[in-house]
């Protein structure tokens, strides 16, 4: 809370909560340049009127069509949310992919312009072929590759064509590499200026650092995830294998994005939307910082006080609750105790005789480590889905720990139609998870597997800029195109 980058971008908004006066809020991670996002009031406090003190007043923006749609000649996806509009992504990695893969399931063109010099890292995160990467191939379907080398003047004007012609231009790369290449926000909106135009790097715009280097894991150190993940035995904090909070920043920009789009139908107005990865993962766990002011308060003016310690596992508001060991080799469970009705669940599943001095959390939580124990005995002989299915039919959230393997078989995800195919030109079938989402009125769909690396670029030169083939083909002999 009190670190110069976060001050600098303004995160923490302040409201009066009352009693303990003003307060420290997580605001919305994403700054959308003409339509920002605000906390306009703290949680009601039982006692406040169910209306509204300021109705909200009624929108009288005569509706415009945006002027960049267009039809998309053919096919039978007519209901697709998103149809008719072209995004150009420079991508790397998750945070913008992933929401480019959003829109893409919605009915966007996405084309995603590939530095040759530099193509996205995830293409070589396997250590493979470079068009084998199973990281890039789920993160990068459903849209088209244009290789291009953006430190050639050439490739540099190519790209700006491209984001000429475009709703939406999203990029991820570090700090201001894009406007130092002339495809910043500025140099886009000078010749587009309904452009929506999406920027996310791991500490945001501005501030001491705004071109430092980020991943996954220093994004979640960074916001206190990764204390807040340790076990309180480890030799040091613990991390976790995903990328975190890269998935879910770029779900979260999709909905940043969703909301630019419909102020341009309303006005035609495009404009910059800024997110913070960072600014992602605290936004997750604002009632954290939201207790350490609360309890520094309280106990102790003028202190820095953590009130979350080390838990791991552990919860502050459950018992038992943990991953516990199952028969079999690396099977574990899930279990969490939420409150007395599961607890006597737990106890009858069990066969244990019922104890009244634990109802209530508190008592439980007061002998958490010991329950944790005894529960552990009893999991550890026995088949993971066997003993969850016996848990929940006793009213206990529990669930087998599952990988890949066990989502692909699993008949749940199966009947959702959760797990999809797809046909990789190189690679062959791969098997995708699909969108959890589904709307009623809304279709979805992932219209191709990931693209090869450079493998649109005559295609997209010739239909987006009406370049052709020779042309295309010389731009190529010269090392400017892939």
């Amino acid at each position: 809370m009190t670190h110069e980058q976060t001050r600098c971008r303004s995160f923490f908004a302040t409201l009066d909560i009352g009693a303990t006066g003003d307060a420290p809020f997580a605001s919305a991670p994403y700054k959308l340049s003409r339509t920002p996002a605000s906390i306009r009031r703290p949680a009601p406090d039982g006692a406040s009127s169910a209306t509204f003190d300021h109705p909200r007043p009624v929108d009288t923006v005569a509706r415009v069509a945006a002027p960049l749609r267009r039809a998309r000649p053919g096919g039978d996806d007519r209901s697709l949310l998103l149809d008719g509009l072209r995004v150009i992504e420079f991508g790397m990695a998750a945070v913008v992919p992933e929401m480019c893969g959003v829109l893409s399931e919605l009915g966007a063109e996405v084309i995603k312009v590939e530095s040759i010099t530099h193509p996205d890292v995830l293409r070589s995160s396997t250590g493979g072929e470079i068009n084998k990467a199973f990281t890039f191939n789920a993160e990068s379907r459903g849209r088209a590759s244009v290789a291009i080398d953006l430190t050639t003047d050439e490739g540099r004007d190519l790209a700006h064509a491209l984001c000429a012609s475009a709703d939406i231009v999203a990029e991820n790369y570090r700090g201001a590499v894009l406007d130092r290449a002339g495809l910043g926000y500025d140099d886009i909106r000078a010749v587009n200026p309904s452009v929506i135009y999406v920027a996310s790097q791991g500490y945001g715009r501005g501030g001491p650092y705004a071109e430092m280097p980020a991943y996954g894991p220093l994004n979640a150190g960074f916001a206190g995830l990764v204390h807040l993940w340790s076990d309180r035995d480890g030799p040091f904090p613990c991390g976790t294998s995903l990328n975190h909070p890269d998935h879910i920043a770029g779900k979260m920009l999709a909905v940043a994005l969703l909301a630019a789009l419909a102020h341009r139908d309303r006005t035609g107005e495009g404009q910059l939307i800024d997110m913070a990865q960072t600014e992602a993962a605290a936004y997750l766990i604002g009632e954290v910082y939201l207790d350490a002011h609360d309890d520094a308060r309280a106990a102790y003016p003028g202190a820095v006080v953590d009130p979350h310690p080390v838990r791991g596992n552990e919860s502050a508001t459950c018992a038992p609750h943990g991953v516990y060991p199952a028969a079999g080799d690396d099977r574990w469970i899930a279990i969490a105790v939420a409150d007395d009705t599961a607890w006597l669940g737990l106890e009858t599943a069990l066969g244990w005789e019922h104890d009244a001095s634990l109802n209530g959390v508190a008592a439980r939580l007061d002998i958490a480590e010991s329950l944790g124990a005894r529960l552990r005995a009893w999991t550890i002989g026995r088949d993971a889905e066997t003993a969850a299915t016996l848990l929940q039919a006793h009213g206990v959230s529990a669930m087998p720990v599952m990988g890949p393997d066990d989502h692909h078989a699993d008949p749940h995800l199966l009947e959702r139609g959760f797990i999809v195919t797809l046909q990789h030109p190189e690679i062959g079938v791969e098997h995708h998870v699909g969108n959890p989402v589904r709307m009623s009125r809304t279709v979805q769909r992932i219209a191709a597997a990931a693209p090869c690396l450079g493998a649109d670029t005559h295609r997209v030169l010739d239909e987006v800029l009406g370049i052709d083939a020779d042309a295309v083909d010389d731009l190529i002999a010269r090392g400017v195109c892939r």
